[in-house]
């Protein structure tokens, strides 16, 4: 790709509707987000995602990983655009920028289809690097998606993207609905609902996963509210030793996701064993 396009304005429109991606409310309205980074750029671009169009600066497009992606939205016709680094600094999320933004379009709503298996629902998760890796080790461990209740963080957040690494652009989600609709839903398709909370007497080794699973995790400080521990078939809790009182949600659900697959097709492959 030659003779890219140079925006050196940031009264640009293409660079005012990547700064309002920005703010809270204009990225909840919006059918887009922000990617930044070398790695979240190309990976958006290895996804089914549409993007919208690419700005780098002149150091991010020459350099190799750059040049990598030059190559690829060349393949798929997307639009590229310099941009000075005052520019970048303007639009990026992060204090120390790589140099390189996209525009990517929301994906559509997930259409989750049988045959379940191994689903994760989290309750009013508000720190972005957890829900992010929440993300992340939904899609390592297998799970064919995640039910985001009303009160999380936005699934669009620049550091949930970031925290994700790409997840986020594979995972199937539903979210923004109370939880009782995402337990119904669940309920209705034949799931067994398991609750992880520090307040079960069963431990989580106790627990023979029996699919399709949907496992609850809770909010960094509340966790699972009791209404909704009740409403679940069975609950348990991770077994710990010294005085620790409580593990980081993400660390909890990543232990959980991986027990829960013992005996089945995750543990199963050559990888593995």
């Amino acid at each position: 790709m030659t003779n890219i396009p140079v925006i050196q304005s940031i009264g640009n429109s293409m660079v005012k509707h990547a700064y309002s991606l920005k703010v809270p409310k204009k990225l909840k309205e919006s059918e887009d987000f922000l990617c930044e980074g070398f790695h979240l750029v190309k990976e958006a671009l290895r996804s089914d995602l549409k993007i919208r169009y690419l700005f780098a600066t002149a150091k991010g497009y020459t350099s190799p990983e750059g040049q990598e992606i030059l190559l690829q939205a060349d393949r798929l016709k997307v639009r590229c655009f310099e941009i000075p680094n005052k520019t970048v600094t303007y639009l990026a999320d992060t204090v120390t920028p790589q140099g390189i933004l996209a525009v990517v379009a929301k994906p559509p709503k997930a259409d989750l289809q049988p045959p379940f298996g191994l689903f994760l629902a989290a309750y009013q998760i508000q720190d972005a690097g957890n829900l992010g890796t929440l993300f992340r080790s939904a899609e390592a461990f297998g799970a064919q998606g995640l039910f985001l209740t009303e009160g999380c963080c936005d699934p669009f957040n620049p550091k949930v993207v970031r925290a994700s690494m790409g997840s986020l652009f594979r995972v199937p989600f539903d979210s923004n609905k109370p939880w009782e609709e995402h337990l119904a839903w669940c309920k209705g398709n034949g799931f067994t609902s398991l609750a992880l909370t520090g307040n079960s007497e069963k431990t989580l080794f106790e627990y023979e996963p029996k699919m399709p699973l949907v496992l609850w995790v809770g909010s960094e400080g509340g966790g699972l509210p009791e209404e909704l521990i009740k409403a679940c078939d069975q609950s348990c809790k991770i077994p710990m030793m010294g005085q620790v009182e409580s593990l980081n949600v993400a660390v909890a659900a990543s232990i959980a996701l991986f027990y829960t697959r013992k005996g089945g097709p995750f543990l199963d492959t050559p990888e593995s064993r």
